[in-house]
């Protein structure tokens, strides 16, 4: 699925043929991050393999090139919102890749298993609480 961001508008360019597809966590990603262009995809691990990594990948968002210092942060905060999008549509994956691209900065790359997340997860609601 990719997703075209202009003008803080994000339109989906091909959506999937199930008519219960929420794409809101996704929407929430182009919202606050508002790349120039975002795309997800399933990646199989092994040829005859069922499961399959699920990556996305945010190409030159100016948000995240102001605040570089903290790219490990908020890639957690993107990968948790799209483990609650494959959630949400009853996708099983095995980890979830981001990818972020910046036109001069290159590629940062960070994987996270589902142990990972509930992790991050569960800090940050210890952070909130304090």
């Amino acid at each position: 699925m990719t997703f075209s961001c202009n003008e803080k508008k994000i339109e989906s360019e091909k959506k999937p043929d199930n008519k219960e597809f929420n794409d809101e966590e996704l929407q929430k990603i182009g919202h606050f991050y508002q790349p120039e262009q975002m795309t997800t995809r399933p990646i199989k691990m092994y040829i005859n393999s069922p499961k399959k990594n699920y990556e996305i990948d945010i190409y030159n968002s100016d948000v995240l090139k102001k605040d570089k210092e903290n790219l490990k942060s908020n890639s957690d905060k993107i990968a948790i919102l799209l483990k609650r999008h494959l959630t949400k549509n009853n996708v099983v994956y095995n980890d979830i890749i981001v990818r972020i691209y910046q036109k001069n900065n290159g590629k940062k790359s960070f994987q996270y298993s589902n142990k990972d997340l509930i992790e991050i997860e569960s800090k940050r609601r210890l952070d909130q609480k304090k």
